[in-house]
């Protein structure tokens, strides 16, 4: 135990500090080192210990992700409780990322409002099911999955082998039910010019000028249209263009700027529908400028909105679970994307429910009210017993 942090008497909260003490950075963002294996090995031997059945899908080499079965009186009928084991980096922290201290009511430490403390609640869930002997209508399982913080492979993995009649998604949403959320396009636009020496600027063509013009008109003629569209859950479409990077040295023409795009969907859209307005302003602009030029990149990451229709059973059993712990259910949508989108491209019905805020995740002061977490158990032990 690090002597700058007690364990907490109260079991659930004890287990989440045992958790968030765990490095599990995602290997491929900065200070990610051993990825999820502890978080798997901690996760396997949790059921193991209550002899529940675990089993572990490789998805990459030595990250898998691990799925534990609590059998229930239908066997055919899977209700699949997800939570993703890696975190965010912890470079922008401002305080010690993995010393889980509780004060105020609250735990603080790197992952434990994204996503561990949904997972330890969804775990815990189980734990009282078993030890109290109770058989669940549904067959319940719980994976922990690898790389949500990255590429999602771990959620697409499981998705595209999951038998789940139905997906409760553990993200931080206050203990709402959401059942709607954004999806993404992200690609980059790369503009190249002609190198030359700045004492002759007129020898070259400088793409980081030619790329801030395109980056006016985008500004100019494509956001303008996401006023027109909206989604009554998750608000309109939104573009976001976070990173440029162009030049060698002060005194050269620079002959390549890149730019980076975020591009969030919303129900109805499709990621690759996203890219022809682009397409269509890049030939209007390069037939105005012969000195122009433009590549539009495939995109390097996509991902669908997600929406479950509110009659649809998960939705509608796990606002009647929040509506009996909490006593006020809220079921909306949010802006940001989770795995649950994974699954609702297959067909498989999903909800997004956990607790902590999202404003915390990622966040350089990052922590969960300890009441969320402990009512979040309550809810998805609901949810299990009437699903």
């Amino acid at each position: 135990m690090n002597s700058s942090w007690s364990r907490n008497e109260n079991e659930v909260l004890a287990t989440l500090q045992d958790v968030v003490a765990i490095e599990s950075i995602n290997p491929d963002l900065p200070g990610g080192q051993q990825g999820e294996s502890e978080m798997a090995n901690y996760t396997e031997n949790f059921f193991k210990d209550l002899d529940i059945p675990c089993q572990r899908q490789k998805v990459l080499p030595d990250r898998s992700n691990v799925i534990a079965t609590l059998a229930g009186q239908q066997t055919d009928r899977i209700l699949l409780f997800e939570c993703h084991m890696d975190t965010a980096s912890t470079e922008i922290m401002t305080i010690p990322p993995f010393e889980p201290h509780i004060s105020n009511g609250l735990l603080y430490g790197r992952g434990a409002c994204d996503t561990k403390a949904g997972g330890v609640a969804m775990m815990m869930a189980i734990k009282a099911l078993k030890q109290a002997g109770i058989t669940p209508p549904s067959t319940i399982q719980y994976a922990g999955v690898v790389d949500e913080e990255y590429l999602f492979r771990g959620a697409l993995a499981l998705a595209k082998n999951t038998k789940a009649t139905a997906v409760v998604v553990s993200e931080p949403t206050d203990l709402a039910v959401v059942r709607s959320h954004k999806g993404l396009a992200r690609f980059r636009i790369i503009v190249k010019g002609t190198a030359a020496h700045s004492s002759k600027p007129h020898l070259g063509v400088n793409a980081i000028t030619k790329m801030a013009g395109l980056i006016l008109a985008i500004e100019d003629e494509i956001i303008p249209t996401y006023e027109a569209e909206s989604h009554p859950l998750v608000g309109r479409p939104t573009l976001n263009i976070g990173v440029i990077s162009g030049g060698a040295q002060v005194n050269f023409v620079p002959d390549q700027c890149v730019i980076e795009v975020d591009r969030r969907t919303i129900p109805g859209e499709t990621p690759e529908e996203t890219l022809q307005p682009f397409r269509q302003l890049i030939k209007r602009l390069k037939d105005q400028d012969p000195e122009l030029e433009v590549e539009l990149e495939k995109p390097f990451l996509l991902d669908s909105a997600m929406e479950t229709d509110t009659e649809v059973e998960i939705v509608q059993v796990s606002r009647q679970a929040c509506q009996t712990v909490l006593r006020q259910p809220t079921v909306t949508g949010v802006p940001y994307g989770t795995d649950a989108s994974k699954f609702t491209a297959l067909g498989i019905p999903a909800i997004v429910l956990g607790p902590g805020s999202i404003d915390q995740a990622h966040a350089a002061v990052e922590w969960v009210d300890c009441d969320q977490v402990i009512q979040a158990v309550e809810i998805y032990k609901q949810i299990m017993l009437n699903f």
